[in-house]
């Protein structure tokens, strides 16, 4: 997968509403959302690329960006190598509040809360 083409794609939305200072809510909705919405199709139909597979629901099929988990993996994992890239520019690696590691860990850390969710047979 090319996250560098997904996080370029970010980048520039980010950078047409001016948003590296201060987020404008009304801007950040209308170009930002639209375009993350747009990286997590494609990123989802990459991944039913990549993987050669639809995903499986009870007695059909959906095409990857049909379905919400593989949607929402599509948005995450672009997202996740942006922050990885823009958290270690902007607060290094110390491990420090917010440095890459530091974001790293809490990400691991809230997917294994859903995974141990499970486990245990409980629902968000």
């Amino acid at each position: 997968m090319n996250f560098g083409t997904y996080m370029q794609r970010i980048e520039d939305a980010i950078g047409k509403i001016h948003a590296a200072d201060r987020i404008d809510e009304d801007s950040w909705f209308d170009v930002v959302l639209r375009e993350l919405n747009a990286v997590s199709r494609d990123c989802a139909d990459e991944l039913g690329q990549d993987a050669g597979i639809a995903y499986e629901k009870p007695g059909y099929l959906l095409q990857c960006h049909e379905a919400p988990p593989p949607r929402l993996l599509g948005l995450v994992l672009p997202l996740a190598a942006w922050l990885g890239w823009v958290m270690r520019e902007k607060h290094g690696e110390s491990g420090k509040i917010l440095s890459a590691e530091d974001c790293l860990r809490r990400i691991q850390e809230a997917f294994e809360y859903g995974v141990q969710l499970s486990r245990n047979g409980k629902r968000p």
